[in-house]
């Protein structure tokens, strides 16, 4: 490519565009395409680029635990889970229409890691996604506090996410001033946001570590009648896993 034509692709913002251009002149088997199937070539790249762009921003600004997570690599024997539910999930119809996920069990189960996993396929589809710890959440809801505005401001858009990932749902008990908070914010996602949450206490324990009374009766009528429980096993899976690879460790080292 000359450097006049890469210098105006760039003035036109298609920098991406100039930088595939280079690398098919590189491909001997592209000499001998029309115009049409050079164009075409040249376009199904540039969306591809960009369409990989997006998800990788997406991917980074959800900020998950488990940035390399996948659904591909999901032990469904050990999770005792049937793949076609996970497969399923995977198509993202759970977003669409809005349905909440629970992801409930004791700890080392590998709940977070599943739902880092649906929350990275759903960044593939280009939804905008953020996981975030409950205890995080509630700092942040408090720093803002004195600042009515600002308070708002981050509960909206906290709201307005395609997917929120609660990691550590209710672990602790909240006041009743947090639990105002919480209900403002499922408030705003009820019917139109989806939220999977992540925790090890089953739903018959959440209205009374959510407070009790009708704060709790309001928030769980905005979680709970929409929702869809994913099986968990009891198997500690983090247990198996770090024993595998401590024993991968010592085979290597004792060779």
């Amino acid at each position: 490519m000359n450097i006049e034509l890469k210098k105006n692709l760039s003035l036109l913002e298609l920098s991406d565009l100039a930088k595939i251009v280079e690398e098919q002149e590189k491909d001997i088997k592209l000499v001998d395409l029309c115009y049409d199937e050079r164009l075409e070539l040249l376009l199904e790249a540039l969306v591809q680029e960009r369409e990989n762009r997006l998800i990788g921003r997406l991917i980074k600004n959800a900020e998950f635990k488990y940035p390399n997570a996948s659904l591909e690599s999901l032990d469904y024997n050990s999770r005792q889970i049937k793949k076609s539910t996970i497969l399923n999930l995977a198509t993202m119809g759970f977003i669409s229409n809005a349905t909440n996920l629970f992801i409930l069990g004791p700890t080392g189960a590998g709940k977070t890691y599943l739902s880092c996993a649906l929350g990275i396929e759903a960044c593939r589809q280009t939804y905008r996604v953020l996981y975030i710890r409950m205890p995080d959440l509630m700092r942040r809801f408090e720093s803002y506090r004195d600042d009515i505005k600002t308070l708002t401001r981050y509960r909206k858009r906290i709201g307005n996410y395609q997917l929120l990932i609660l990691d550590e749902w209710l672990n602790y008990k909240i006041s009743e001033r947090d639990a105002k908070i919480i209900y403002e914010l499922f408030e705003q996602r009820c019917g139109t946001n989806s939220t999977i949450f992540v925790g090890q206490y089953p739903v018959d324990e959440w209205h009374d570590r959510l407070g009790g009374g009708t704060q709790a009766d309001s928030i769980m009528d905005r979680i709970v009648y929409n929702a869809y429980e994913i099986p968990t096993s009891e198997t500690n899976l983090r247990k198996i896993y770090d024993t595998k690879r401590l024993q991968k460790l010592v085979d290597t080292l004792e060779k």
